[in-house]
């Protein structure tokens, strides 16, 4: 009989690094804005999932670690640029201080790059935005591949949209007619490198995307219908799209509240005013109403009445049964809390509508996901 492998023993240190790590990314504030290094993915309903909200992506530990690599794969690549006589290349923005950085349509859509280049021996006087990446082996092996086959200046489009959609935008905001893309395995131990020409007609095209994602009321099209589908599949929206789930309740997923287009990334609701800080976005209100088709969508239901003074919308069911959802316990009316909790069978059920009516008591069920952004968000 062969020997089984041997099983390396716990360690209860290391088990705890990571519980911790996985912890603090989950604690740090949710991104604000729509991201030009996301832009370029192929579902805008993800994509306005993320800005309004709707849940909250959680990374493991393995995910988190290989962010970490990415960021110190940054400074490795930023020192060995630096060693070629005559490169210039400025990570920190002197206005600033920071990165350099770029905000359009009212501070809701935003990019930070890694620098700026000038000097590279390919071509010593073109200003370069310069982004750097690292990789696993078989997605270094294929950028490799596309610049010997297509061409440095058209590898990069065909190896990553969504990296190629974020140079495009970087050139067009930094006035650069130049990108420089280094990519490096793990630790930096291969590297390679492509150039890309700006492309104005396409910035303008990923812009009006953008823009059209932010002011969107309620969510857009889908890239799929199939919940089979692969894109679908990894997303972690999935549950909202394909599963009869309803978002997470903050300020973002209120019918009440708009993203403004005139200052820095400024949100509106009619019931809290027109400057929400970002912990009011959060945390929601007491007035919060569901945005109507993200209810018709879970519930496979229909809106069929409103009213602004009252606050409520109401819904019909398949069956024939109504509800409401609004800011008081009413038989037949439900807040979004108790919303994001409820089975559709539950609705409007006399016996639990007079429970509820009675002792002034709210829907729950303890085994429903927290909510990543609201009342209860860490």
């Amino acid at each position: 009989m062969a020997r089984l492998p041997a099983m390396a023993a716990p360690d209860p240190t290391l088990d705890a690094v990571r519980v911790e790590v996985e912890r603090r990314a989950a604690a740090e504030p949710p991104r604000g804005y729509l991201g030009m290094s996301s832009i370029g993915m192929g579902c805008e309903r993800r994509l306005w999932y993320g800005f309004r909200w709707a849940g909250r992506e959680q990374f493991g530990c393995d995910t988190l670690w290989r962010f970490e690599d990415g960021h110190r794969s940054e400074d490795v690549m930023a020192a060995r640029l630096r060693l070629v006589p005559g490169v210039q290349l400025r990570t920190v923005d002197p206005r600033t201080g920071h990165q350099f950085g770029f905000s359009d349509l009212g501070g809701h859509f935003r990019g930070h790059a890694d620098g700026l280049v000038t000097g590279l021996l390919q071509a010593p006087q073109a200003l370069h935005v310069w982004e750097g990446k690292a990789v696993n082996e078989t997605k270094f092996r294929k950028l490799v591949q596309l610049k010997a086959e297509a061409g440095e200046k058209q590898a990069l489009a065909q190896w990553d949209t969504v990296y190629y959609a974020q140079a495009i935008l970087y050139m067009a905001y930094a006035e650069a007619p130049r990108h420089y893309l280094t990519a490096c395995t793990p630790g930096g131990r291969d590297m390679v490198s492509v150039r890309t020409d700006t492309d104005l007609d396409e910035a303008r095209r990923l812009r009006n995307k953008a823009e059209r994602i932010i002011t969107a009321a309620e969510p857009p099209p889908g890239v799929s219908t199939d919940p089979s589908w692969y894109e679908c599949k990894v997303c972690p929206f999935h549950a909202l799209c394909h599963g009869g789930a309803l978002p997470a309740v903050n300020h973002r997923t209120s019918v009440h509240a708009t993203p403004e287009m005139d200052g820095d990334a400024r949100w509106s609701c009619t019931q809290c005013g027109p400057s929400l800080t970002r912990e009011q976005q959060a945390a929601a209100c007491p007035h919060h109403l569901y945005i109507p088709a993200l209810v018709t969508h879970a519930f496979q239901c229909e809106q069929v009445d409103a009213s602004e003074a009252e606050n409520w919308i109401e819904y019909r069911l398949p069956d024939g049964r109504t509800f409401r959802n609004g800011s008081v316990t009413a038989p037949g009316c439900y807040t979004s809390d108790e919303l994001r909790v409820a089975h559709p069978s539950q609705l409007s059920d006399p016996a639990s509508d007079a429970l509820r009516v009675a002792f002034d008591a709210r829907m729950v069920n303890p085994l429903a996901p927290p909510n990543p952004f609201g009342r209860n968000a860490a």
